[in-house]
Parts: structure tokens; sequence; C-alpha cells
């Protein structure tokens, strides 16, 4: 069933500030000026791939803030798109989000009364953006924002081309992890195939299994990197929280690496100044969360967030493979309740 972007969105205008809220179901009457489109740090599949989207269907520039993963690059490639500009300073530049809502997720030099739009499909929990305006929002719980993207393009009529569309397809892949994950839902498995129509794919599982082989190959990365690739940092309760996941095929060579994977944590949990942090080594094969930390406090969240009693050094969680359904909320109820 056809939805339009006006049933989820919320869309408000402000004056007072150096920039309008961009119409999300207008867009012929936006300034585009100085627009740029960004998601969170240390960026994903649907972070870069929805600022490619939201680039070609309300004008401005696809950014990324940081440099991309092996799966995007992997991505970008399979679909002849372009390479989103990496900035380092948003000064200056009205800005969209897309794929994230919180503080903590925001590159630094961002400025909250830059932020004209977000679109997203997490929660809006733990330290949302704020800003002194209002500002257009359009927030579904869907599987991936490049499927609100991709809803939005239908309703307003814009055309996508073949590598947008492949980058959409993409992102919704990455993040349903293939269809597979809990956050699926009915709209990603419609537009997936609208995408995939456009973009040319036949084949949508094997172009989806071609990426989880690309995101599984991580043995050229140092420790650090690997933790860092899909991370993302959280408020909760007043805490400085991290959670980093590494979704791959061969979870086994990845816990073989097991002490130097700690060793990174216990020493980016210093630099950062956190109070605690997490990391999945989440098997998609057998679909498996295998949990570690570094520190008694964040066993005990662990153990009151997943119910159970842990007797090594690592928690191994059949069923769970999704940091935005089951692995964070369940660690922020832990540490709030």
């Amino acid at each position: 069933m056809k939805q339009t972007s006006t049933a989820f969105a919320i869309l408000m205008a402000f004056s007072g500030s150096a920039f309008a809220a961009l119409d999300l179901v207008q867009p012929s009457n936006n300034n585009t000026d100085n627009l740029v489109w960004v998601g969170h740090l240390s960026p994903d599949t649907d972070t870069v791939s929805s600022a490619i989207l939201a680039a070609h269907i309300y004008g401005g520039a696809a950014t990324v803030a940081e440099e991309i993963n092996p799966e995007s690059t992997f991505v970008l490639n399979y679909c002849n798109a372009e390479m989103p500009k990496v900035v380092s300073d948003y000064s200056g530049y009205q800005v969209g989000l897309v794929d994230f809502n919180q503080r903590t997720q925001l590159a630094p030099s961002i400025s909250s009364d830059s932020i004209v739009a977000i679109i997203d499909h997490h929660a809006i929990g733990g330290s949302p953006v704020n800003t002194p305006q209002l500002v257009s929002i359009d927030i579904r719980p869907w599987g991936s924002a490049a499927t609100i993207l991709a809803a939005n393009a239908e309703s307003l009529n814009v055309e996508l081309p073949k590598s947008v569309a492949c980058a959409g397809l993409g992102a919704i892949l990455s993040d349903t992890v293939v269809f597979e994950s809990s956050t699926t839902t009915e709209y990603d498995h419609q537009y997936a195939e609208k995408l995939a129509k456009i973009a040319g794919v036949e084949d949508i599982k094997d172009f989806g299994q071609q990426m989880l082989v690309a995101k599984s190959d991580l043995s050229h990365l140092s420790a650090e990197t690997i933790l860092t690739m899909d991370y993302k940092n959280f408020e909760f309760g007043g805490q400085k929280v991290g959670i980093g996941v590494a979704e791959t095929l061969t979870a086994d060579q990845l816990i073989e690496r097991k002490p130097e994977l700690l060793k990174a944590m216990k020493e980016y949990k210093e630099e950062q100044g956190l109070d605690q942090l997490f990391f999945s080594i989440t098997d998609t094969a057998n679909k498996r969360a295998n949990l570690l930390w570094t520190s008694e406090s964040e066993k005990q969240i662990l153990e009151s967030a997943f119910n159970t009693k842990i007797a090594g050094n690592m928690l191994s969680l059949d069923g769970v493979t999704s940091r935005k359904r089951q692995i964070s909320p369940s660690i922020q109820n832990a540490i709030e309740k």
C-alpha cells in the first residue's frame, strides 16, 4: 500500500534563525543553498545511502562526517554511485540529518541552529538532538531510513537514477540484515522490490549475500577500527554509553581476536571518557550476538539487561541481532531502572 510522507512527518516552519525548516512535502519551496545531508558518526550503509537519496529528492549535497566502511564501499562500487564528500567542518551549512536523532552521534561541528530536517527510523530516546527552533521531522518505525526516503520519492513523483535506487536498496538490505533482522517491516520488503526494479537488480538476496561477505572481511583491520566501524554513543541515565557492533558471517575469526578486542575496548573507553562500553560480535549466519565488556559494572548491566547469570567473559545470545531493537533498549532499561 502506498504511503505518503504526510502521514508520518511532523512538518513545521520557524523564523528567527539563519535557516528555515525544509518542507518535506513540497520541496520546490525550499532554499537549498549550502544544504547538506549527513548521518551519524561511524557511518554505515544506511547513513551513506540515505544522504545520497535525500540529496537527490530534496536538493543539496550528500556528505559523511567520517570515512565509510568496507560494506558501504562495496555497495557504492556495485551500484556505480558517487561517494558522498567527507566533511570535517559543517560550519555555515544548513544541515539535514538522516538515520539518527541522537546528540551523541552528531558531528561536533554541526550547530543545533543549523539543523533544518531529520529523517530517521530510530526511537527518540537517550539524548535526542535539541534545536532552538522547530524543524521538519519524519520518523517512522521502519527497518531503514532509506525505506522512508524511497517512500517519499514515490509520493513526490521523484524519479531515482539506477545508481541512487541501487544504493538505497543496499541500505535496506544492510540495516535489515537481508530481511532477517527483527526490525524488518513490510515496507522494507515493498520498497526493496521497487528499488531493485529501478536499479536492475534481479536477485536481491544475492546482492545482500555479497554485501554480507564484504562486511565480514575484517582480517586486515585493527581491533580499534573493528570496534568503532559500526559504533554509536548513547546517554542512558546520565551515563555515557558506547555500543559497537561487528556483523559478520565469520564470527569465530573475531572471537579468536577477543584479547585484542578487549584491550582496544579498555583503551577506547578511557580515551573517550565513557562510563560503559559494550561490543557485539554479531554472527549473522547463526543469528547470535556475542557481547564483550571490560568491567564488572558492565557485566552486571548485561546480566540485568538479559536476565541471565554470566559465567565466562563473553555473553552469547541466540536470536539477538539488532542493536536498535534488542541490544541498546535492553542496556538502556538496565541502566535506567
